[in-house]
């Protein structure tokens, strides 16, 4: 009987998680479709910021007597198979290589990993999991990074993200995008007299990081969902697989069980043939 409660139990339970995966899974594909349609137009956003740049002439210098900062966007949530270890250690290398002393971190499943190597974050943000709060993000962060940078605090930004490679691979890139690379355009253009220039410089600037940002949160917003869906698809695997072992040594302990029931009946009916004989 207690065999029985038991395989009865893990069924119970075997089904919950499909449920919850299942779940997760749906969401993830959602939330991936979002993430894929809406690349396209913040590329194309991205080029026409990096084309004005070129044609006001922006450069920006690199304060090479200031560490470097970096950005580090990972995951909040599970079931990624190695997405955020992979991140952790290039991360960890990057921030040995360019001498990085300020780490912004979204996503709290790297930060034990950098804090380990004296990488506490600077600062820490939750990671998105849905384009709405893609933008709530994005709005705090460009706005800190942004500030720290005019104010001395980091002479460059390099953003350890995921590159989406198709559904299930990604590839862990290292991207400066402070101080702006200077582009020369074929024909600049002559500033208007009617706006102040610095004032016409930040707001390009800040521009230009917050549609770099977008786009790079966009494309490892996908990674992270591709390999969600993959490491979900996986787990209903083994989860089906497991149901249906499951199902059958429930039917061999309820088979057993009957077995030795009957078998106890004819051997009570025996022994009271024999006392009624004796």
């Amino acid at each position: 009987m207690k065999r029985q409660q038991y395989f009865q139990h893990r069924l119970q339970t075997l089904s919950a998680l499909r449920d919850a995966v299942g779940a997760m899974r749906s969401l993830s594909a959602h939330h991936f479709r979002r993430a894929r349609q809406a690349l396209a137009p913040a590329r194309t956003y991205r080029d026409e910021m990096t084309t004005l740049i070129a044609e006001i002439g922006i450069h920006q210098p690199l304060h090479a007597e200031v560490p470097a900062g970096m950005l580090v966007l990972a995951s909040d949530l599970g079931l990624c198979g190695d997405y955020n270890s992979r991140l952790s250690r290039l991360a960890i290398d990057e921030a040995r290589h360019h001498g990085v002393a300020t780490v912004y971190s979204v996503g709290r499943r790297a930060r034990g990993a950098l804090s380990k190597e004296s990488l506490a974050p600077h600062r820490s943000y939750d990671a998105p999991a849905s384009l709405e709060g893609l933008s709530r993000l994005l709005v705090g962060l460009a706005q800190d990074i942004l500030e720290d940078y005019l104010a001395a605090k980091i002479g460059s930004l390099h953003v350890i993200s995921a590159g989406f490679e198709g559904v299930g691979h990604f590839v862990p890139l290292s991207v400066r995008i402070l101080p702006i690379e200077p582009v020369s355009a074929a024909e600049p253009l002559q500033r208007s007299p009617y706006i102040d220039s610095n004032h016409l410089t930040m707001v390009a600037v800040r521009e230009f990081l917050y549609i770099s940002l977008y786009e790079i949160l966009l494309d490892a917003l996908a990674a992270e969902h591709g390999m969600r869906l993959t490491a979900a698809e996986s787990a209903l695997e083994w989860l089906d697989g497991t149901t249906v072992t499951t199902a059958r040594r429930l039917s061999a302990a309820r088979s057993e069980a009957s077995t030795q029931e009957l078998l106890d009946i004819v051997s009570g009916s025996r022994q009271r043939l024999r006392d009624g004989s004796a």
